[in-house]
């Protein structure tokens, strides 16, 4: 074989050589752009991770019956008493009679709508009599309105009384009773309401 064949076998290998090199150098470059790229998009990514929320089981309920519920209406809240009923009695007497009676029921009512309330009750005679039993009497008079709140559901805890004997303000001519030497209007239990006790 002569030189110039060997020559040109070299001259060709040497050829595809370069042509090989610069193939796979194209190849690396463009492997290295690539990575260099990913490089730079991944870090300009935020730094907050993203996470997908994970799905909730679905629950499977049975059916269940409906039940009738009562829903009862909240009583209004009452106002605060005011005024009670002030009740007369007979001559002579500490009986409450029906009229009385009446009167001292509406208070009741109130009272149970006011639980926190309390009651005085003053009684009075009119101003026949003497001092001491016209005392007596008054007493007399309130213990019988207290025994009627209490049995008609005021707690005892609730009440004061008071017998003052002759009522304070004289009746009129006019006021006088026609059957009696006495008043009415003088012979009567006032029930005040009384602030809540501290």
């Amino acid at each position: 074989m002569s030189s110039t064949f060997w020559i040109f076998v070299f001259s060709c290998s040497n050829h595809n050589f370069n042509r090989s090199m610069t193939i796979t150098l194209n190849k690396l470059s463009i492997f290295i752009l690539l990575l260099s790229l990913g490089v730079l998009f991944s870090s300009c990514r935020t730094s907050e991770e993203i996470v997908e929320p994970e799905p909730q089981p679905t629950v499977t309920q049975e059916p269940v019956e409906e039940e009738e519920w009562v829903v009862e209406e909240e009583a209004a809240p009452a106002e605060t008493v005011s005024e009670l009923a002030t009740i007369h009695f007979g001559f002579d007497r500490y009986t409450i009679n029906d009229r009385a009676a009446r009167q001292l029921a509406e208070n009741i009512q109130k009272l149970r709508d006011n639980p926190n309330t309390r009651v005085r009750v003053d009684a009075y005679t009119d101003h026949v009599g003497g001092d001491q039993y016209n005392l007596r009497l008054s007493l007399r008079r309130a213990a019988a309105v207290v025994d009627f709140y209490k049995q008609n559901g005021i707690q005892e805890n609730r009440i004061e009384s008071r017998g003052l004997g002759v009522y304070p303000i004289q009746c009129t001519e006019a006021q006088m009773d026609r059957d009696t030497p006495g008043c009415e209007t003088m012979r009567r239990a006032e029930s005040f309401p009384l602030p809540p006790a501290r």
